[in-house]
């Protein structure tokens, strides 16, 4: 089955980056879980499910939040209004939760994301 993205809406938010909102009727994000060889990474967050998910591509200064069907796509337009995106999305979802293990003493261990792994580097780009 072939989903289609229908185009709602596309403003600018309080960065100055562009978002377009769209709205899919496929029911999941897994299949946007799988564009790592396009350079996306996924964001993860304590409230991860089949119908939640955050990614990020440093390469094109994108964001992609999809959320029961909606469809956001952020573009920034310059590496410093790109951070401060990966800024006010680290400060509303916190850690990173990845997974947790227990072992057999039952002792929990909370695996967190390295969020400064999404920020870009001026540095690394001039370099």
């Amino acid at each position: 089955m072939e989903f289609k993205m229908e185009h709602k809406s596309t403003y600018m938010n309080r960065q100055s980056n562009m978002v377009v909102h769209s709205f899919t009727s496929d029911p999941e994000r897994s299949r946007y879980d799988w564009d790592g060889k396009k350079g996306w990474e996924q964001y993860d967050t304590n409230q991860d499910a089949w119908y939640f998910g955050i990614w990020v591509n440093k390469k094109t200064r994108q964001i992609r939040q999809y959320m029961e069907g909606d469809f956001y796509e952020i573009t920034c337009f310059s590496i410093k209004t790109f951070n401060v995106e990966i800024q006010v999305m680290n400060e509303f979802y916190e850690d990173g939760f990845i997974a947790q293990t227990m072992d057999a003493d039952g002792t929990w261990t909370t695996i967190i994301q390295d969020r400064e792994q999404f920020f870009i580097r001026e540095e690394a780009v001039s370099a």
